[in-house]
């Protein structure tokens, strides 16, 4: 059976290196140049270029965004970083929400208890 998740990060690895190929190529860069500006070795760009290893970490994806002039989060949404509709974004906008729930059950608490109690206390 395969793993949703693994094939899911392997698309992510797939769509992030064309991107990354296309926008070295359209600046005219070897793997070598481009690697320089990271810094990062030449092999290990051509393996993220590939999809042969998952999306690197936001913090490369960020610096080869800078070395390519490329827009940072274009590059963040072809590693599946951005867009809110992952289940990590949505537990924790349902969080989120939960406490603003909390936080308005215990303003109305409080505001109650203050209008139920007499005057000069």
């Amino acid at each position: 059976m395969a793993n949703p998740r693994a094939d899911s990060d392997a698309s992510r690895a797939l769509a992030l290196g064309a991107l990354l190929r296309k926008l070295r190529r359209e600046r005219g860069l070897t793997l070598e140049q481009l690697a320089q500006r990271i810094p990062m070795s030449a092999s290990n760009l051509s393996r993220v270029e590939l999809g042969s290893q998952g999306p690197p970490a936001d913090e490369t994806i960020e610096r080869i965004a800078r070395a390519l002039d490329a827009d940072v989060a274009e590059l963040l949404h072809a590693a599946g970083r951005t867009g809110g509709s992952g289940p990590f974004e949505r537990a924790v906008l349902e969080r989120l929400d939960a406490i603003g729930r909390d936080v308005r059950e215990v303003k109305e608490a409080i505001v109650s208890r203050r209008d139920g109690e007499p005057e000069g206390s």
